[in-house]
């Protein structure tokens, strides 16, 4: 499960009798009726045992810059994958990662990927994934397209979460057939082909620690396997297990997912058996006080910098960014919400236009809406580029 600005994306087993493995639903409205799921990107993307095409999508994630990475079990004729797609650009594959051998088996039989998280910094996006059949972190990098494990001796891990403070960020760990909590510094994942050492940091009540989410105030939210009821824990404080979130008898083996997003918002899911012995879900919200972990309190700013030449933020993140933001680029584009910072430096670049700012006005963030536009300003001349029978709104 991951949300980005207005889309819910959820994976599910395609051997259940759904069959698209990736699928996504708006989050606005106030309908209760079933929402229709509709397959990510495209039916196309889902075509069993090509592999071309999605097999199993196990843990997902939305980075801060419009990017969801799909983590892929594969099939017994396709290899584990990972693919990242920009979510503001039409939904298209930007990368397809397959595993080399030596970082994770090519045999169905002996993999097991489930989780991932995300660690951004101002020079790389590096992922971390657990291989539940083997005693290893793997490591993937954005910037070389290149992934590695890091071993674990002696322990296999189930799901992770990662911590929100980047001074001193860590990856907390939970294992299958046990209800240990561990957690490993990253700096020590960066050391390809080496070793970690793990830190036991407590013991849950219940046994199958299959999901965890940390928020940005240090919250981490736990689901158990066969348990009707999620548990959280503050992690800048000692160890300390409580209730969240507690239902009726729930008959299924992993009743929940959770998901947060940039509106302090945590999304669950929460399965159930029917009278009739099908699966039903339910789609729940609530109101938590944070963001995800990508937001690290240590990298939020609420000040405008007057001195940056450009910032930008995301449909999603709102987060200003160190450094400038790729090019336009001249795409057409249905029903295109873009929703672009720009912080008017002394000279500062509109549409068609350089306009002269004196240094003694303050720099105000202007937003440009492109309603169901097919156009945009070309970055070599500041002109816009239109597209026949079609008009500008702004």
């Amino acid at each position: 499960m991951a949300v980005f600005g207005e889309r819910l994306f959820l994976s599910f087993y395609k051997d259940s009798g759904i069959p698209a493995t990736l699928v996504w639903l708006p989050t606005s409205g106030t309908s209760t009726a079933p929402p229709t799921l509709a397959p990510f990107p495209s039916w196309e993307l889902h075509k069993n045992d090509n592999c071309d095409s999605i097999q199993s999508a196990k843990g997902m994630e939305t980075d801060t810059d419009g990017r969801l990475w799909v983590l892929d079990q594969g099939s017994k004729k396709c290899p584990g994958k990972l693919w990242l797609f920009d979510l503001l650009y039409n939904d298209t594959i930007e990368r397809v990662h397959q595993f080399p051998a030596r970082v994770i088996s090519p045999s169905f039989n002996e993999r097991l990927l489930l989780d991932i998280v995300l660690d951004n910094s101002p020079d790389d996006n590096l992922a971390y994934i657990t291989d539940s059949d083997s005693a290893h972190i793997i490591v993937y990098s954005r910037k070389r397209d290149k992934s590695w494990s890091v071993k674990t001796p002696g322990r296999k891990w189930y799901s992770l979460a990662l911590s929100a403070n980047r001074e001193a960020r860590r990856l907390y760990l939970g294992r299958y057939g046990s209800n240990e909590l561990y957690s490993i510094s990253v700096s020590e994942l960066k050391n390809e082909g080496g070793s970690a050492a793990v830190k036991l940091i407590g013991e849950w009540t219940k046994f199958n620690l299959y999901r965890m989410v940390i928020d940005n105030a240090n919250v981490l939210y736990a689901a158990f396997y066969r348990q009707n009821y999620l548990s959280k824990w503050n992690i800048s404080e000692p160890f300390r297990e409580q209730r969240f979130h507690e239902v009726g008898i729930l008959d299924s083996g992993r009743p929940f997912t959770l998901a947060l997003d940039t509106t302090n918002t945590l999304w669950m899911t929460e399965r159930n058996k029917s009278e009739s012995g099908s699966s039903s879900f339910k789609l729940l919200e609530a109101a938590v006080g944070a963001k995800s972990y990508l937001f690290s309190t240590s990298t939020v700013s609420t000040d405008v910098d007057e001195t940056s030449e450009q910032q930008e933020i995301t449909e999603s993140s709102l987060r200003y960014k160190s450094t400038p933001p790729p090019s336009l680029k001249t795409i057409e584009t249905q029903s295109l919400l873009g929703v672009f910072f720009i912080n008017p430096s002394p000279r500062s670049q509109f549409i068609g236009q350089t306009q002269q700012r004196s240094q003694s006005l303050i720099s105000l963030p202007f937003l440009i809406l492109l309603q169901t536009c097919h156009c945009v300003a070309d970055p070599e001349n500041g002109k816009n580029v239109h597209f026949p029978g079609q008009h500008t709104v702004f």
